[in-house]
């Protein structure tokens, strides 16, 4: 299984980098928007990870680019959501989407991927 993973804290990003490679899962880690937006026009995955946090302060970028959008035939784990969250705009619920709310620790974010799979 392929994950593409959007996280801007560089410590949780390698715990769940480590956490998810010794599951055996091939992971694409992203630090940036601009990184997050080239990974997806660039690989298949089976798999989007997004802490909510990192996707607010791009928000503009990513509706201007249709990124909602690329993403809707993927399943999304989103973590680290604030309470009121439920859907990204301009992108329709996938069936196995996942909404974790803050705080969110990386052993739940990784057994949610056992369930999604």
């Amino acid at each position: 299984m392929k994950i593409l993973l959007l996280d801007d804290t560089r410590k949780r990003r390698n715990e769940l980098v480590d956490a998810m490679q010794k599951k055996h899962y091939e992971v694409e880690a992203c630090y940036s928007s601009n990184n997050f937006m080239q990974a997806i026009d660039k690989q298949k995955v089976n798999l989007v990870l997004i802490d909510m946090d990192s996707w607010n302060k791009s928000k503009a970028i990513f509706s201007r680019f249709g990124i909602a959008k690329k993403l809707e035939t993927l399943p999304i784990l989103f973590y680290n959501a604030s309470m009121n969250f439920s859907i990204l705009h301009d992108r329709p619920r996938h069936g196995k989407d996942r909404i974790l709310f803050k705080p969110t620790e990386v052993d739940a974010i990784v057994a949610n991927i056992l369930e999604i799979r």
